[in-house]
């Protein structure tokens, strides 16, 4: 690295010869021009050996210089020459002259080079505090980078884990439906059965054969609710013939339940979907559709199965009093407003689609869409308005 100007008095030796050898230079080249200029200005070449030694040797060096220049100069150049002796009052006045410019040199090369020094310092340490600073900014941008990874990690940890949750939340409702249809069912049948075979075995009473005609009734009742809950937790039509019929059939079964009007639009030619957004779209029907029988306080909803060119979904609308601003707001950020819609949000996303909620004082609209083969798509996305219509009032 090149010396500064405060680097090249830091070495002693260096500073002080070299000044002992410029001011030797500088008498040797008065010397040379003594022929010329006689005993006049025997100090001017020493002037600019102060100067330099004070600006970048420091104060001893440069009152070295100074001294030697003094003395070299009285033997050399004033008369009587070869001694420290001066004998005239001009000669004596030039060395005071020199001695005082001398000074100031010295004073101001010192002032001048500790500006320099304390600049420099400075310097050094604004240049260690910004390597300091960027080290910490490469650190925190080091930590963010593997914060960001840590996240993403942990939330397709959650996805996984959230897609694989349904997943068996599905497959276990199936088990206890079938449960419920093979084991329940075929019981409270059997039992049915029995009952038939006692009402004709014998003789009864009439009030025997009453117990036994409302307790027959009873068990047929037994296995309608048996059906019902066996077929809401996973309907067969699902399976078997897609997810219109699916649809179609727990639309029908909803507007008796609830004495709540339904409109079912869907096109006749829609085709099949992955099991996977068949049941997707069923279960945001089925939430939909609760939550209008419990807080909407509608009398009329409606349910339409969509298509576009790269889409499918599903929107169900009801006519009542909305949800408030505030829970809008915080599904619309992601936040949960309850499992229910919880849930839609993580069967949707979880295969690439998206759902969206529209509420205000006419009511509340629910659109799930995703991303459907060719063969599911409808023609024409107006077809869905002129579809099956269900009318129901319970």
């Amino acid at each position: 690295m090149k010396k500064s100007a405060g680097d090249l008095g830091e070495n002693p030796w260096f500073a002080y010869s070299a000044v002992l050898v410029a001011t030797a230079l500088a008498l040797i080249a008065r010397w040379l021009l003594d022929p010329a200029l006689g005993d006049h200005v025997p100090y001017s070449l020493l002037y600019a050996v102060v100067a330099l030694s004070a600006i970048y040797l420091g104060v001893g060096p440069s009152v070295v210089a100074a001294v030697a220049g003094l003395l070299g100069t009285i033997v050399l150049f004033v008369e009587p020459r070869g001694s420290l002796r001066i004998s005239r009052v001009p000669d004596i006045a030039e060395a005071l002259t020199y001695v005082g410019v001398c000074i100031v040199i010295i004073a101001a090369g010192e002032t001048n080079r500790r500006s320099k020094v304390r600049l420099r310092s400075a310097h050094e340490e604004l240049e260690a505090r910004g390597e300091a600073l960027q080290l910490s900014s490469e650190q925190l941008e080091k930590r963010v980078i593997e914060r960001t990874s840590e996240l993403k990690d942990a939330e397709e940890s959650a996805r996984q884990l959230g897609a694989q949750v349904l997943k068996m939340q599905d497959s276990e409702r199936r088990r206890i439906a079938r449960e419920l249809h093979d084991s329940v069912g075929q019981l409270v049948a059997l039992l049915n059965i029995n009952m038939a075979r006692l009402q004709a075995s014998a003789p009864l009473s009439e009030e025997q054969s009453e117990i036994i005609t409302d307790s027959k009734g009873l068990a047929e009742n037994v296995i309608h609710e048996v059906r019902t809950i066996s077929h809401l937790l996973h309907p067969p039509l699902l399976d078997e013939m897609g997810l219109p019929s699916a649809l179609k059939w727990y639309v029908e079964g909803f507007s008796k339940r609830s004495g709540i009007e339904m409109q079912l639009d869907l096109s006749p030619d829609f085709g099949r979907l992955p099991a996977e957004s068949e049941i997707a779209i069923f279960r945001v029907v089925q939430e939909a559709l609760t939550n209008v029988h419990r807080h909407s306080g509608s009398k009329r909803a409606t349910v339409r199965l969509f298509g576009s060119k790269d889409t499918v979904g599903i929107e169900v609308a009801d006519s009542g009093k909305g949800i408030p601003a505030q829970k809008r707001a915080a599904f619309a950020a992601g936040g949960a407003m309850g499992v229910g819609l919880r849930g839609m949000r993580e069967r949707i996303e979880q295969l690439g689609g998206t759902i969206e909620l529209r509420s205000g004082s006419s009511g509340t609209t629910v659109v799930a869409t995703l991303p459907a083969p060719a063969s599911a798509r409808l023609a024409d996305p107006l077809l869905r308005e002129t579809g099956t219509g269900i009318h129901s009032a319970g």
